[in-house]
């Protein structure tokens, strides 16, 4: 009797289960591992929702379509690409933004060359800029993807943020249509500051400030000594102007005349190219489309 006790037992230890536990069949329980997954995907579709939510509350936004801010903030990375991205969205959004930055930077800055307004358009309004912009709107809370390296959670999101951004835009002028993504634009895009001296070329100043005095047909610069300070010490200051006739086009100092003249025309170059217009009327909010028709007024 005490053999067989003791090969049912190791029967029991050899099917997996303990001796004398009860065996219950055609029942499946869920492992702890799969109950968790499930409660937390649970949480998280809450969680999202509610944040989605209260990201378009906090742009005043009202979609029509409920699940475009969630689309928004979706990377076609995240869930393996399995749900709604925002890569269409990102799209449009992107030449949406181009059109109203590129007339708002061309309508600002009349001085500065194509090249320049290029270039000041990818320092002020860039992925890394508009990623700021998604930061202090709070989308990096709601956003969806998946980073190349897990070891390196962080790295990516500026670009993935930024054209969230982009994306945002694109739902926008998709939901509302073209002058509410513009008024959006207006408001939350080119309301921030920009300097456009970043782009100014000046590795030759006083090369480039002579050719465009050609060309603008002015007198050729002269530079003049305005103050100084501290000739025969160890330490002088001299500041120059650059003058063209009467009219002076840059100063700047230096603890030598050439330094002093290098200055000054560097802010000459900067002082044109960089000059704003203050009052200005984008073609994009000119007139109204129903105050516009094509009928002679008879018909």
């Amino acid at each position: 009797m005490f053999a067989s006790v003791l090969r049912a037992r190791a029967a029991a230890q050899m099917n997996g289960r303990q001796p004398g536990a009860a065996v219950l069949r055609n029942t499946v329980f869920p492992s702890g591992r799969q109950a968790g997954a499930r409660g937390m995907a649970s949480e998280r579709s809450h969680i999202g929702a509610t944040t989605y939510a209260a990201l378009a509350a906090r742009l005043n936004l009202q979609f029509r379509d409920a699940s475009l801010m969630e689309q928004v903030c979706t990377h076609r990375s995240y869930e393996q690409g399995r749900l709604a991205s925002n890569e269409r969205l990102q799209w449009l959004g992107k030449r949406v933004l181009n059109l109203h930055v590129g007339e708002f930077l061309a309508a600002k800055y009349p001085n500065l060359t194509v090249e320049m307004l290029q270039d000041l358009q990818h320092a002020s309004f860039g992925l890394a800029s508009l990623a700021e912009i998604g930061r202090h709107f709070g989308m990096q809370a709601a956003l969806r993807w998946a980073p190349a390296a897990k070891e390196a959670p962080h790295v990516g999101q500026t670009k993935v943020l930024g054209k969230a951004v982009q994306a945002l835009v694109g739902a926008v002028h998709q939901d509302q249509g073209a002058a509410a993504a513009r008024a959006f634009v207006a408001q939350h895009v080119l309301a921030r500051p920009v300097d456009a001296a970043v782009v100014v070329q000046l590795k030759n100043p006083k090369l480039l400030l002579a050719a465009l005095a050609k060309q603008k047909q002015l007198e050729r610069p002269a530079a003049r000594l305005l103050k100084e300070t501290g000739r025969f010490t160890s330490s002088p200051v001299f500041v120059v102007g650059v003058f063209s006739g009467a009219r002076m086009l840059g100063m700047g100092y230096g603890s030598s005349l050439k330094m002093a003249e290098h200055r000054a025309a560097k802010d000459a170059l900067i002082k044109h190219y960089a000059k704003e217009v203050k009052d200005f009327k984008l073609a994009t909010l000119a007139g109204d489309e129903d105050q516009v028709s094509f009928f002679e007024q008879s018909a």
